[in-house]
């Protein structure tokens, strides 16, 4: 092993154990869901499966009754992804007197993608998740353009392949570079994320290498 390599796995299992600090010490439901969801989307999960299941159980078992349309999509969606029965009639109340989703919500961007990635875990039957997607999908493409980074960039991809049906580790690569724009960022998430993927890429390299 190079001294590069050694290090890199030095620090790797530190920025880990900063992470897995962050499960042991965050209490909030939402930042608890914001903390899963970015890890699920830089590829990171597998490092975190123990974490990420006893914090699921905590956002399963919080009240949700006032959560907003982001809140109560996402979720929807990583209770859905770990196999929790959550019935999809909690997007009911974001529809107006007629039976469609509200207007208003199309003010709420973030809200909209939440709805648009969640309702492709839906099942045969489930309506409300079908017309979800008609309607998100529809807003999100007439606005997109005039949306600012790096919230366009996470649109256009979700309108170009849904978060369901996008291979993961492609998405990894990437949700980095969008999430290194993000203001709110974690930089020990980010730089886990590069490392991991590196590190994953020289594993792959070096496979290829003895297969040859």
């Amino acid at each position: 092993m190079t001294q590069s390599e050694a290090w890199m796995r030095e620090r790797d299992e530190e920025l880990r154990e900063a992470v897995r600090r962050m499960f042991r010490d965050n209490k909030d439901v939402m930042q608890t869901m914001h903390l899963i969801d970015t890890i699920q989307l830089l590829g990171l999960d597998y490092h975190f499966e123990e974490e990420i299941t006893e914090a699921l159980k905590r956002v399963y078992d919080a009240d949700s009754a006032n959560d907003g349309l982001y809140e109560v999509s996402l979720r929807f969606r990583l209770l859905r992804e770990r196999g929790y029965s959550v019935t999809s009639d909690v997007f009911n109340k974001f529809k107006d007197e007629g039976g469609s989703f509200s207007r208003t919500l199309t003010d709420d961007v973030k809200g909209l993608l939440s709805l648009y990635n969640a309702a492709y875990l839906g099942t045969h039957g489930e309506t409300v998740l079908d017309e979800a997607i008609s309607f998100t999908r529809s807003h999100l493409t007439s606005m997109v353009h005039d949306l600012n980074q790096p919230l366009a960039k996470l649109v256009s991809l979700a309108l170009e392949t849904p978060l369901r049906r996008s291979i993961k580790r492609l998405f990894a690569r990437h949700y980095i570079s969008i999430y290194q724009e993000e203001p709110t960022r974690n930089d020990e998430i980010l730089e886990l994320a590069k490392l991991d993927f590196l590190m994953l890429q020289s594993l792959h390299r070096q496979e290829l290498k003895d297969i040859c």
